[in-house]
């Protein structure tokens, strides 16, 4: 099992984050390996959705569930498909007037010689995306939040 841990901090309050992160459309925004990304079902607490993720110029169909673990404080998002299953974490704490998320992914691989020869170079991919979809959740956060404030009133 691989995990990955990252911390990022984003110039808006807790609430917009996540309101932001709990919003599966914004998903593809900010992951560039996410393609086909659909909505298939609206629950309670989160949504399912399907997807068909990228890893190494091969096509992985994913279906991923998120839940709603606790409002502004916690998202869970549990993945599985054939080659992968796993499950990211996100926390949203108030830093001042801003946002930390402390973002935790688990997840193994499939047990196919290729799927370990492939290994060590799809945590190295994996580590690359998720760090950047960090970095673009805050570009596109702070950027409307920047836009906002140069609209006219």
């Amino acid at each position: 099992m691989t995990t990955f841990e990252y911390e990022i901090e984003i110039a808006a309050p807790v609430e917009r984050v996540f309101a932001f992160d709990s919003t599966p459309e914004n998903w593809p925004r900010t992951m560039a390996s996410l393609r086909d990304f659909e909505v298939v079902e609206e629950t309670d607490d989160g949504a399912k959705t399907r997807a068909t993720y990228k890893l190494l110029g091969v096509s992985m169909e994913i279906d991923m569930e998120m839940t709603i673990v606790e409002p502004n404080g916690e998202l869970l998002v549990t993945i599985e498909s054939d080659e992968m299953r796993g499950e990211t974490r996100n926390r949203y704490v108030a830093v001042g007037d801003g946002t930390r998320i402390v973002h935790r992914a688990t997840y193994e691989m499939g047990e196919s010689l290729l799927d370990r020869l492939l290994g060590p170079v799809a945590r190295r991919y994996n580590d690359r995306q998720l760090r950047n979809h960090l970095e673009n959740t805050k570009d596109l956060i702070e950027a409307e939040i920047e836009a906002e404030s140069a609209a006219p009133a």
